[in-house]
């Protein structure tokens, strides 16, 4: 491919890009020159936009997860009259702490025998010390974190998690928030105990990584496993816009989907009354704690204790919100929750249809079947895989194809 070409192929999907943006329909990104954002300056007759990255890094239909509130209650104006759009990153600090102890810790040695490696180890020795994961959250509930922790006279190396900052916070729509300091108290005070060992395991993987008696053996990016699948997908799928990766050993997935190959076994083990409460409280509980007892699938129809299975991992329960084609509330958040199976059986299933229809398509694949076609062609079995009714799914094939060229089309006019 001549590098000119190359240039004209980044330019169009950089324009594509833009163009979904400024529709609205970008899924996972928001910027200054989305439809919401100009509605929001237009409502509050702000003079410009100061927008941070990690706003631009989100959707529209974002919702914070300290206090709760949706970028159009989170926005107002500053000193300047522009309108701010400001989330940030929120994480613990024991990272920095665990640097400061190792730097302290090489410094206190006659002579320093840590190296890189050593320095590397202990950053990702911090994650064992953490509270909690890195969050995007508004800049308002960052700032409340701060005056919790000077108000409760907390370790300075200690921050309230989000789900905690929504304990204390008194938030209000488009306002900075006040707090609650007995809550925050209440909070630091669990902590004390727990903090006090963390501390501890931080100053002692610090002395480990300072001594050079760490176990970390790093690799080269370039021979990192998830770095070669990763940049080899990139350059299948980003460059030329669908999934050839597969062809390149000759994997005839790309003409019939490799789900349809074969028959998916019945299960000869089926999960405990122990492995289920172990998937509900551990493995899977986000998922399990999102649906209530009684849900049964909507697509399959199996129930909750039915819909878990074994994966290479162990016992799993897994759900998914997919966007049907014809589901109205398209948007995340308006979409019905079903068993991860379903879900990953639609993906394959549109994944084939936009290959056979020699489209350049979308990764959401999805889109491009109705949940009433899925209910046609699996044939489901309790703690595992759904199998396929072939023969019926070649038939609904037909008229996928045909849909999927039809929205080629409109979306070919409406970029005309």
């Amino acid at each position: 491919m001549r590098f000119e070409d190359k240039q004209e192929i980044a330019k169009q999907l950089r324009q594509n890009f833009f163009e979904k943006v400024v529709a609205g329909d970008a899924l996972y990104v928001d910027g200054v020159m989305s439809p919401q954002t100009i509605m929001l300056v237009e409502e509050f007759s702000a003079s410009g936009v100061d927008m941070t990255a990690a706003w631009s890094w989100t959707p529209m239909d974002w919702v914070c997860p300290a206090c709760g509130r949706c970028k159009a209650d989170i926005v107002r104006l500053n000193s300047k009259q522009q309108l701010m759009c400001r989330l940030v990153e929120h994480h613990d600090h024991m990272k920095d702490l665990l640097e400061t102890e190792f730097v302290a810790a090489c410094k206190a040695s006659e002579k320093i025998v840590a190296d890189e490696f050593g320095k590397r180890f202990a950053a990702r020795a911090s994650q064992m010390v953490a509270a909690y994961d890195n969050a995007i959250i508004c800049d308002d509930c960052n700032t409340a974190d701060a005056k919790a922790k000077d108000a409760v006279s907390a370790d300075r190396n200690f921050s309230f998690s989000p789900g905690e900052i929504r304990k204390f916070v008194k938030q209000e729509k488009n306002r900075p928030h006040s707090i609650d300091v007995q809550i925050a108290l209440e909070i630091w005070r669990g902590h004390v105990s727990t903090f006090a060992l963390r501390l501890k395991i931080a100053k002692r993987i610090a002395e480990i990584a300072a001594n050079n008696v760490h176990w970390y053996q790093e690799l080269p990016l370039e021979q990192r496993a998830e770095v070669i699948r990763a940049r080899a997908a990139s350059f299948s799928t980003v460059t030329f816009g669908k999934e050839w990766i597969y062809e390149l050993t000759g994997d005839p997935r790309v003409q019939e989907g490799i789900f349809r190959r074969g028959k998916q076994q019945a299960p000869t083990e089926y999960p405990s009354d122990k492995d289920v409460e172990y998937v509900a409280r551990v493995t899977s509980s986000k998922h399990w704690l999102a649906v209530p007892e009684e849900w049964k699938c909507p697509v399959c129809r199996r129930s909750k204790n039915a819909t878990v299975r074994q994966s290479k991992a162990g016992w799993i329960f897994l759900l998914s919100e997919p966007g049907f084609f014809g589901t109205p509330e398209w948007r995340r958040g308006g979409r019905e929750k079903i068993c991860g199976e379903c879900s990953s059986l639609a993906v394959e299933i549109g994944k084939e249809g936009v290959l056979r229809a020699g489209s350049n398509g979308s990764s959401n694949y999805a889109q491009y079947v109705t949940a009433e076609e899925l209910k046609q062609v699996l044939i489901p079995q309790a703690h595992g895989r759904h199998n396929v009714n072939s023969t019926k799914l070649d038939e609904i094939m037909l008229t996928m194809v045909e849909r999927i060229r039809m929205m080629d089309d409109k979306s070919r006019k409406l970029k005309d």
